[in-house]
């Protein structure tokens, strides 16, 4: 329903769309003109609506596939969130038709279950996979561009093992030169169990970005041996790959059952955090660990700068 209507020496559009009222001004101008702009907008308004596009859940599987083959590093991670929480929730929706009202419902009543930050992961999931549905010219528009994550207000340093802590975790079971390697390194599950013989020499471990194993921010580094990833390489028999090869989802739990066995706790990164973490103690530049590790960003690498030898130091006064 739309119609005008003058107020002074002005005209006003007065109408509703998707449940909610506007008025406009027109500003002033005459009847006829007016009248012009309330037929168009009756001609928009009574548009059929933009292509909806397959539902999600097909949706899901093509953009799936695609993730993997581009991103194969945070594959298993998008996949879980895809598969256990955004298909159960928008499954049987034409991916054009998820309005904002219905991602708002979803956020509020994953937030009474998970944490912020495990809502803002999914959400922008959500946000890419409709926008990379319009890139590829599957919909028009994406309906849900306006929708924000929620605000993650924790904020704590990451969960990394003093050298003690990381020979009770050695010692907990047959993994323990993987995790000795991990930790010696900075390697990621993915790269770790990916890591070939081929790829170590006298200057250390190339961590290649190529079509069979794909870095996370697509390019490469050189990792220099330290003494411990030397004594954990020794550990290791036979050609090819290095770490012995279980389903990823089977070597981190092997790594938390080892780490519950040493009375501790933390997930298998924590290990990743751990090796940053050392160097940064020892006084080895932020650029360099971020070089290093291979962080994309150096907002990643400046989780560690409270490790750093007399850190803040210099910015206290005395009074």
């Amino acid at each position: 329903m739309a119609r005008i209507y003058q107020r002074n020496d002005s005209w006003y559009l007065d109408y509703f769309k998707d449940g909610e009222r506007t008025r406009r001004s027109l500003g002033k101008i005459s009847e006829a003109e007016a009248q012009a702009q309330l037929t168009a907008l009756e001609r928009r308004l009574d548009a059929p609506p933009p292509a909806a596009g397959p539902d999600f859940l097909t949706w899901a599987e093509e953009y799936s596939h695609w993730h993997a083959g581009e991103y194969p590093d945070s594959y298993y991670r998008v996949e879980q969130i895809i598969r256990c929480h955004l298909i159960p929730a928008f499954g049987d929706l034409a991916i054009g038709m998820i309005n904002p009202r219905a991602v708002e419902a979803y956020k509020h009543a994953r937030l009474e279950t998970a944490t912020p930050g495990t809502v803002v992961k999914e959400i922008r999931t959500l946000q890419a996979m409709i926008n990379h549905a319009v890139t590829w010219d599957v919909i028009p528009r994406n309906p849900i561009k306006r929708v924000k994550a929620p605000k993650d207000l924790r904020s704590k340093p990451p969960r990394w093992y003093t050298k003690d802590e990381l020979r009770k975790i050695y010692k907990a079971s047959e993994y323990g030169p993987a995790w000795q390697l991990m930790a010696n390194t900075g390697l990621r599950r993915t790269e770790a169990m990916q890591l070939e013989w081929k790829d170590i020499d006298r200057q250390g471990i190339k961590i290649l970005s190529d079509a069979e194993a794909r870095t996370k921010s697509g390019k490469w580094r050189l990792i220099p041996l330290s003494d411990g990833a030397r004594r954990a390489l020794k550990a290791f028999k036979g050609k090819g790959r290095v770490m012995p090869q279980v389903a990823p989802y089977s070597f981190s739990r092997a790594f938390s059952r080892d780490v519950a066995r040493s009375g501790l706790d933390g997930s298998l990164h924590c290990l990743r955090h751990t090796y940053c973490s050392h160097l940064v103690m020892a006084g080895v530049p932020l650029r360099t660990v971020q070089i290093l590790a291979g962080h994309a960003s150096f907002t990643t690498t400046e989780k560690y700068a409270h490790l750093a030898p007399d850190h803040l130091k210099g910015a206290v006064v005395s009074l």
